[in-house]
């Protein structure tokens, strides 16, 4: 008997949101068919029939995840309340976080057990970096706001299972394109922050697909050392592209979620950081000259 070459499909959570679009998008290109699980007052235009499958669904409702999960090697969970709503609305959050990331793994763990289960959490379950240290895996959590709460109460629900499962805690995310100043920084200016290129945020999740190195793994998602800077250098080159003075700089008056972050471990198993701080800048300046016409 010959082995037929199945292709292999994933079920992506959040699938129809920003980050799950771009994540759907570039598993198709690695030759896998998505089913998009999002809900069904989601924007489902653009995905190609052949290569997705959609399901509209709530993640605490068994019959919508079973379809979800039926006939998938891997899931890869995105879908969640994110701030500032899920600070805001905590009953909501804790429902879609907690419960709902409860409610598919208990699924998975019954009827479908062998998945890779793939979990996109955040760096802001560390807390408040309050002594610059550079964070590890084994740093200790202490999630200080709601939305923190929920991904490490996740977390723990994830990594007690008995799933082949991957924890990515994700750090701020930039996104390649010009984008207002926010009214306040979310750091100090003397804060080390170290965010991720978008586009290597969705690598490391799609890298981590199938990934047997991944297994049983918690890892910190980060853009590696030509991002780890002061808060004040990522506003200074950013002011300094938009023709800006410093005098505009406002920051949070205490620590934000970031921090510097030990990637090596990801990065050696995923092999995702590959746009580096000075692209991020380069992409900024590319898109801003397109807005202006030049």
């Amino acid at each position: 008997r010959h082995s037929i070459n199945i292709v292999s499909k994933v079920l992506v959570t959040g699938g129809a949101g920003s980050m799950g679009r771009l994540v759907t998008e570039k598993l198709i290109s690695k030759g896998f068919i998505v089913k998009i699980f999002d809900l069904p007052s989601a924007n489902y235009d653009g995905f190609d029939p052949k290569k997705t499958e959609i399901i509209k669904g709530d993640l605490n409702n068994e019959s919508d995840l079973l379809s979800g999960i039926s006939d998938v090697d891997s899931v890869v969970h995105l879908a969640a309340i994110l701030p500032p709503l899920a600070n805001e609305n905590e009953e909501l959050a804790k429902k879609v976080n907690v419960d709902g990331t409860k409610k598919i793994v208990e699924v998975i763990q019954e009827h479908n057990p062998s998945i890779h289960f793939i979990f996109s959490s955040s760096v802001s379950i560390y807390g408040k970096n309050t002594d610059n240290k550079t964070i590890t895996e084994i740093s200790n959590p202490n999630p200080d706001d709601n939305y923190a709460l929920t991904k490490f109460q996740s977390e723990e629900i994830v990594t007690s299972s008995t799933l082949n499962f991957t924890v990515l805690r994700i750090s701020g995310v930039s996104i390649p394109i010009f984008q207002e100043p926010p009214a306040e920084w979310p750091f100090m200016s003397n804060q080390n922050i170290e965010f991720i290129h978008r586009d290597d945020v969705v690598d490391s999740i799609c890298n981590s697909v199938g990934n047997k190195k991944s297994y049983k793994q918690i890892l910190n998602i980060s853009g590696g050392k030509t991002w780890q800077m002061s808060g004040e250098k990522y506003v200074k080159d950013y002011f300094e592209i938009l023709e800006v003075g410093m005098e505009n700089a406002n920051y949070q008056k205490e620590e934000g979620h970031f921090s510097w972050y030990d990637s090596d471990k990801s990065n050696k198993i995923l092999n995702y950081q590959n746009k580096n701080y000075e692209l991020y800048l380069s992409e900024i300046i590319q898109d801003l000259e397109k807005l202006m016409g030049e």
